[in-house]
C-alpha cells in the first residue's frame, strides 16, 4: 500500500534570510544569471544548422565537439524553474525571479525552433538534442568507440528540465517539446528487438566472460518517462510502455533478490543510482511493492558497504584498466582501502542519494535514511560549492594517503556542475514531510515551512550545526490539533527537548519523538543535541580512522598529517576544542581539525588519521601461501559473527597482478595490485559478507587469475592467509 506521507513541495518551503543555505542559494542564482540563453542554446542551434547568434560556446563538457554536450541546459532549466518558485514564494514580483522566468521562456522558444528544424531532416519528427542522430545510430549498433555512448543521458537531463519548466513556470511549450521528443524515442526503440535493447542498456563493465564491455550511461530515463506518464494524467500508455524498456531485468532482480554485485560488475555508481530512482518511481506509479523492496535493499547496501565518511559514494573499482579509470565506480562492499583515492565521492552521487533518501523516507519512515542524509548534506553537499563563488567540486579527495586537496572548477561544465547548479536551487529539500495534518521535521537546517492553506508556519533559525541545538517556532492562525515529529540523530546520545520551556520525554520511536498537542498561535520547540567526538574505523584497514564531531566530519588542515603513536581513543582526548567554533587543535601542535566546507580549495587536508591498529578482529586460522596446492585453502570461520580474510603478499615481480578470490567457485573479491600501489604493510583485509559465512564453520578459498581482455594476469605471491573474527 502506498504511503500517504510526502516531502513538502517547493511552494511551501522558504529560505531563512541571512542563513548559510540562503547564501549558497543566492550564490547559485548569480551563477545562473552569469550565463546567457544563447550560450545554453549554442550546441542545439549548431546541431540544427541554425544561427548561433555570434555567441561564444561554453567549454569542456559543453564544448561543440564533446560527447556530453547539451546536458547542462537541462540542469539549468530545472535550477532556474525551481528557483523561480522559491523566489516568488516570498515576492511574486522578485526581479531575479522575473529574469529567470524570462530566460526559461527564451530557452524553451529556442529549443522549439531547434526541434522544428531537426524534424525536417530526422528519421522521425520530434528529435531534440545537441548532438547528431548518428550518436543514437552508433548506440543501437553497439558501436561504443570514440566515447559516444551517452546520448540518452543528455536528452534525459533536457526532458527533466523541460518538465520542470512546465511544472514550475507554467510554460506549456516545454511540455509539448518533451512529448515530441518522447514520441521520437518511442519510434526509434520500436525498431529494435528486446535483445538489442537489453544489450544497448547493459552497463555491467565486467561480466566474468573475460571481455571488457563498455556500454553507455542513459541517465534516469526510466524515472523521467514515468514522471511524464504521471504528469500527463496516466493516460499515455505508450509512454509507460516506453519507460518499461529502460527497466532492465537483471538490475531489477539484483536489487529485489538482495544480491549486491555492483563491485563484481565494476559498475558506474551514478548510472545505477538513478536506475534505483526509476524503480522507486515505478512503485509510486504502480504500487508494486517488490520495486520498493529492491530500492530499500539498494540503500541498505549503500549504508552498510559503500558509503564513504562523507556518506557519498564512488571511487576506484577492483579491476585493472580499462574497466577501472580511478573514480566514479563501485568496489566490493566494505572494500575501501584501495577504493579511496584523490577522486572519490562524485558530487552527483551525493545529490542523487539525498533525493532517493528523501523519496524513500516518505514511503518507509526509516530514520537511517535521514541520519545519512544529514551527514551527507553537511559534509559533501555543503562542501561542493566554493564559499567565494558558485564554482562546483566534481570529486572529493578522500585518500588514505596524506596531502588531499579540493579542486573547484565550474568552467568544465561537468555532470557535477550541472547537478550542483540544479540542486543548489533546492537546498531546502528533505527538511519537512507531511503525513495528513502531521509534520515531520527530519532535518534541522534554517528554513521556513509555510502551509498557507492550513494556516501553519514552522520556522527554524538556530544556524545548526554551527550551534548545537535546533530552535523551531510553530505558529498557527487558529488552534489546531496535529503532531510534530522531530528526529533524534543516532549520533546524539543525550538529547533534550522542551516545548515553551517545559521538558518533553525523549523516547524516540523509529528515530522520532512525537509532540502531539493543540497548537495555538505560537509555540517554541528547543532540541539540544549531544555533540561529542567519535571515530569510525575503516572497514578493511583497522589502523585508519575518520573523526566526527556530532554530524560533522573533521579533516586535519595539514599537508602531511603525522601518524598517531597513541590509540584512537587517546588521540581524541588530545583534540582540544577551539573556542566558539566546531574545530579542534591537536594538543602540542598547530594542526587544526575542521569541517570540509570550511577548508578552502587547493588547501591540503586529511580525512583519515593513521593510528595503532584497533582491536576490531582477532585471527582464528592461519595458513601458508598454498601455492603448491594451486592457491587453495580450507579456513575456519565463525558462523555467528563478522569474519574477515587477511592476505599478506610478497613483493611483486611483475608490474601488475589481478586475480579473483573465490569460495566454492563463488567470486568473493577481485584484487588488482601494481608496483606503484604496493599495499601498506604488504596485506589487504577482505570483510566477508555474512551471507557467505552464515551457518558455516569453514570456507574453501581458491584464488584464480583474472580472465580479462586476453591479458595474462598472475596471482601475486602470498606469504600467508588468515581468517579473522570480529571482537564485538
Amino acid at each position: 500500500m502506498l504511503n500517504i506521507m510526502k516531502p513538502v513541495s517547493y511552494y511551501n518551503v522558504e529560505y531563512l534570510p541571512n542563513s548559510t543555505l540562503k547564501e549558497k542559494f543566492e550564490r547559485n542564482i548569480n551563477w545562473m544569471l552569469s550565463l546567457t540563453p544563447d550560450q545554453l542554446l549554442y550546441n542545439y542551434r549548431k546541431n540544427a544548422g541554425l544561427d548561433t547568434k555570434g555567441t561564444t560556446p561554453l567549454t569542456v563538457w559543453e564544448s561543440p565537439d564533446f560527447f556530453f554536450r547539451g546536458h547542462f541546459t537541462g540542469h539549468y532549466l530545472s535550477g532556474a524553474s525551481k528557483t523561480f518558485v522559491e523566489l516568488t514564494n516570498t515576492d511574486e514580483k522578485d526581479p531575479q525571479a522575473v529574469e529567470l522566468k524570462n530566460r526559461v521562456d527564451l530557452i524553451v522558444t529556442g529549443l522549439k525552433e531547434v526541434q522544428d528544424k531537426l524534424s525536417e531532416t530526422s528519421e522521425f519528427p520530434g528529435y531534440l538534442a545537441a548532438e547528431p542522430e548518428k550518436r543514437f545510430d552508433n548506440l543501437e549498433k553497439l558501436r561504443f568507440n570514440g566515447n559516444h555512448y551517452v546520448p540518452y543521458y543528455a536528452i534525459q537531463k533536457l526532458m527533466d528540465g523541460l518538465m520542470d519548466a512546465y511544472q514550475y513556470t507554467g510554460n506549456q511549450t516545454a511540455l509539448q517539446l518533451v512529448k515530441n521528443l518522447t514520441s521520437y524515442v518511442e519510434k526509434r526503440m520500436a525498431k529494435l528487438t528486446p535483445e538489442r535493447i537489453s544489450a544497448m542498456l547493459d552497463t555491467r563493465w565486467y561480466q566474468g566472460s573475460g571481455q571488457y564491455i563498455f556500454h553507455q550511461e542513459f541517465g534516469a530515463m526510466h524515472r523521467t518517462l514515468l514522471r511524464l506518464y504521471e504528469l500527463t494524467g496516466k493516460k499515455e500508455q505508450d509512454v509507460f510502455d516506453l519507460a518499461e524498456k529502460f527497466d532492465r531485468k537483471w538490475f531489477r532482480d539484483m536489487l529485489i533478490n538482495n544480491q549486491d554485485k555492483l563491485g563484481y560488475y565494476s559498475m558506474h555508481s551514478n548510472t545505477e543510482l538513478v536506475c534505483a530512482e526509476g524503480m522507486l518511481e515505478y512503485y509510486h506509479v504502480t504500487g508494486d511493492d517488490q520495486y520498493k523492496k529492491g530500492v530499500e535493499n539498494y540503500m541498505d547496501w549503500m549504508h552498510t558497504g559503500h558509503e564513504l565518511p562523507t556518506k557519498g559514494i564512488s571511487g576506484r573499482s577492483a579491476y585493472p584498466a580499462p574497466a577501472d579509470y580511478g573514480s566514479e565506480l563501485y568496489d566490493y562492499p566494505e572494500m575501501f582501502f584501495k577504493h579511496l583515492s584523490k577522486l572519490n565521492g562524485e558530487s552527483c552521487c551525493s545529490h542523487d542519494l539525498n533525493y532517493l533518501s528523501s523519496e524513500l523516507f516518505a514511503d518507509t519512515k526509516d530514520p537511517v535514511l535521514m541520519n545519512d542524509y544529514e551527514i551527507r548534506f553537511i559534509n559533501a553537499i555543503m562542501a561542493q560549492q566554493n564559499n567565494d563563488s558558485a564554482i562546483a567540486e566534481y570529486l572529493y579527495n578522500l585518500s588514505v594517503a596524506p596531502n588531499s586537496v579540493k579542486h573547484y572548477d565550474r568552467g568544465g561544465f561537468w555532470c557535477c556542475v550541472g547537478s550542483g547548479t540544479e540542486r543548489h536551487s533546492t537546498l531546502v529539500d528533505g527538511i519537512y514531510y507531511q503525513d495528513n495534518d502531521d509534520i515531520y521535521v527530519a532535518q534541522y537546517f534554517d528554513s521556513i515551512l509555510n502551509l498557507k492553506d492550513q494556516g501553519v508556519k514552522v520556522t527554524q533559525d538556530a544556524h545548526y550545526p554551527d550551534q548545537h541545538f535546533a530552535h523551531i517556532t510553530v505558529e498557527t492562525e487558529q488552534p489546531k490539533d496535529f503532531t510534530i515529529y522531530v528526529r533524534v540523530p543516532k549520533w546524539s546520545a543525550e538529547t533534550t527537548i522542551t516545548v515553551d520551556g517545559k521538558a518533553v520525554k525523549v523516547q524516540p520511536e523509529n528515530g522520532f519523538v512525537a509532540i502531539k498537542r493543540n497548537w495555538s498561535k505560537k509555540s517554541e520547540i528547543t532540541i539540544n543535541f549531544d555533540f561529542q567526538l567519535r571515530y569510525q574505523v575503516l572497514a578493511d584497514r583497522f589502523n585508519r580512522i575518520a573523526i566526527y564531531y556530532g554530524p560533522i566530519l573533521l579533516a586535519a588542515q595539514k599537508a602531511d598529517l603525522p601518524a598517531s603513536t597513541v590509540s584512537a581513543k587517546e588521540y581524541l582526548n588530545d583534540l582540544e576544542k577551539v573556542e566558539g567554533k566546531n574545530q579542534f587543535r591537536l594538543k602540542g601542535s598547530d594542526i587544526i581539525f575542521k569541517s570540509l566546507p570550511e577548508i578552502p580549495g587547493e588547501t591540503p587536508y586529511n580525512v583519515f588519521v593513521k593510528v595503532p591498529e584497533e582491536p576490531v578482529a582477532k585471527t582464528i586460522d592461519t595458513q601458508n601461501d598454498g601455492a603448491q596446492f594451486g592457491h587453495q585453502w580450507t579456513l575456519a570461520v565463525d558462523p555467528d559473527k563478522k569474519n574477515y580474510l587477511k592476505i599478506t603478499y610478497s613483493a611483486l615481480d611483475d608490474d601488475i597482478y589481478s586475480f579473483q578470490i573465490e569460495d566454492d567457485d563463488q567470486v568473493l573479491f577481485t584484487q588488482t595490485m601494481t608496483k606503484e600501489e604496493w599495499p601498506e604493510d604488504s596485506y589487504y583485509i577482505y570483510p566477508l559478507p555474512q551471507s557467505v559465512t552464515k551457518g558455516r564453520d569453514k570456507l574453501n578459498i581458491k584464488i584464480e587469475p583474472l580472465d580479462y581482455e586476453s591479458l595474462n594476469f598472475d596471482v601475486a605471491d602470498i606469504d600467508k592467509i588468515e581468517t579473522m573474527v570480529a571482537t564485538k
